[in-house]
C-alpha cells in the first residue's frame, strides 16, 4: 500500500505529536521510577541487581544494556531476572515466540530450566496474515532467526495455535509468560490455559495490558485486562501492573501505556 494513503501512518503521527507536546512536557519519570521500584520491593524483588543479572546478559549475546534500549526492550526483561534471584524455576511455558528473542534472553536467566515455547505454525491464517510475513523474504529471514533464537539445548519450540496446546503440552510450570495474541478470542484462551497449567506457587505474566483503551488496534487491546480482572475478582491471586517502559515516548500519555502483569498464584 501506498505510504501516503496508509491511514495508519496519519494516526501514528497525530499520537506522537499530540504526545510531544500535550504530554511530555509534564512527564516525571523520576516519580514515574519510584512508583514502580515500590512494586518490585512489594515481591521482595531488588531491582538494581536484577538489571545488572539482565544487563550482563544482554552483553553475552550482542545487545546493548537494558537502559540504552528502546523498542522491544521492556520491564518484562528485568523481572525475569528478579524471579530468578528469588526462587528456583524448573519449568517455563511461553505463549508466543515470535522471533525468539525473548525466549533465548529467558533460556540465558534460567540456564537450568526446561523452556516450553509454543507459536504458530506456518500455515495458520493468522501467521502469514500478521508482522509482515506474507512478504516470502521477510518470512524466510523471521523463520530463520526464530529458529537460531530457540535453538538452545533447553528450549522446546512447538509449533501449534495456542487453542490446541493440550494436545501438545501435558505438564505444570513455574513461570509462565503470555505474548501471543492480544486479541479476543485468542488471549481469552491463553490465559485461561496459563492459570490452570501453572502451579501453586508459580508465576504468571502478561504482555501489553492496556486498561481502558477506548480502541483497538490491529495488534493490542484493552481484552486481556478486563480478562485479568474477571479472574482477578474470583480467584484468591493479587495482580500488580508494572510499567512496560519508562522513556516518555511510550508512557507520557497516560491512556496509551502498557503495562505487564504480574501474579503470584497462591491457590
Amino acid at each position: 500500500m501506498n505510504k501516503y494513503l496508509n491511514i495508519q501512518n496519519y494516526k501514528f503521527k497525530f499520537h506522537y505529536y499530540k504526545d510531544m507536546f500535550f504530554y511530555r512536557p509534564s512527564y516525571d519519570i523520576k516519580k514515574i521510577q519510584d512508583e514502580e521500584f515500590k512494586k518490585f520491593k512489594k515481591y521482595g524483588f531488588n531491582y538494581d541487581e536484577a538489571l545488572i543479572k539482565l544487563d550482563s546478559i544482554l552483553k553475552e549475546i550482542g545487545m546493548e544494556n537494558f537502559d540504552s534500549q528502546k523498542g522491544m526492550a521492556s520491564l518484562h526483561w528485568v523481572l525475569f531476572c528478579a524471579i530468578s534471584q528469588k526462587t528456583t524455576i524448573n519449568r517455563i511455558l511461553e505463549f508466543g515466540a515470535f522471533d525468539g528473542l525473548t525466549t533465548l534472553i529467558i533460556s540465558k536467566i534460567f540456564p537450568k530450566a526446561k523452556i516450553t515455547t509454543i507459536d504458530l505454525p506456518e500455515d495458520d491464517p493468522i501467521f502469514s496474515n500478521s508482522y509482515q510475513r506474507d512478504n516470502k523474504e521477510y518470512r524466510k529471514l523471521f523463520l530463520q532467526k526464530q529458529k537460531k533464537n530457540t535453538s538452545g539445548d533447553n528450549i522446546t519450540l512447538i509449533k501449534k495455535n495456542s487453542f490446541f496446546i493440550n494436545e501438545v503440552v501435558n505438564e505444570t510450570f513455574d513461570l509462565i509468560w503470555v505474548d501471543a495474541g492480544h486479541l479476543y478470542p485468542e488471549i481469552s484462551w491463553d490465559i485461561c490455559n496459563s492459570y490452570h497449567l501453572c502451579n501453586k506457587n508459580g508465576w504468571l505474566m502478561y504482555d501489553d495490558i492496556i486498561p481502558n483503551q477506548k480502541q483497538s488496534s490491529d495488534y493490542d487491546s484493552s481484552d486481556s485486562y478486563n480478562i485479568l480482572q474477571y479472574v482477578k475478582q474470583r480467584s484468591e491471586n493479587d495482580m500488580t501492573l508494572f510499567l512496560k517502559r519508562f522513556d516518555p515516548e511510550f508512557s507520557a500519555n497516560p491512556s496509551r501505556r502498557k503495562y505487564i502483569a504480574l501474579i503470584e498464584k497462591n491457590a
